[in-house]
């Protein structure tokens, strides 16, 4: 599988509902992390914690492949959800994707779509801290 799959089967899976620019990123964190997916993103903390410009760069590519569609939002970030194009890719990719590789994946949305902004920092940053010192949030006020 690689990355771009994991990252449109994160976007389309289990609830189909617009992610922001800080879900998807954290959700390919936890999915490095927790699901030790390897030849996979490479993160470094950043402004909002653990980051990797590649998944920016791939998120991108299947915006213009149409498989997945953004918008804007009222804050002024972009929210993405899979197109009907991509609900195909999704399904497709979803029956040869190791079972257990999209069960974790699904599992690390429903956590992800759940939290608020600053719950979804809180949540990485405690897990991970290593990636939060480059934070513009302040870690303190999160606890």
């Amino acid at each position: 599988m690689n990355k771009k799959d994991i990252l449109l089967c994160f976007i389309a899976s289990p609830d189909i509902k617009p992610v922001s620019p800080i879900q998807i990123m954290k959700g390919m964190f936890l999915i490095k992390k927790e699901l030790n997916v390897t030849d996979f993103y490479e993160f470094e903390p950043y402004l909002y914690g653990p980051c990797s410009f590649e998944v920016y760069r791939d998120l991108q590519q299947l915006v213009e492949e149409n498989l997945v569609l953004s918008s804007p939002s009222i804050r002024g970030w972009k929210y993405y959800i899979i197109s009907s194009k991509g609900m195909e890719t999704f399904k497709a990719i979803s029956q040869i994707m190791d079972k257990d590789l999209l069960e974790g994946i699904i599992r690390i949305k429903k956590i992800i779509i759940k939290k608020s902004f600053i719950e979804l920092l809180r949540y990485v940053y405690e897990k991970y801290p290593e990636y939060a010192v480059n934070s513009i949030i302040n870690i303190e006020v999160l606890k």
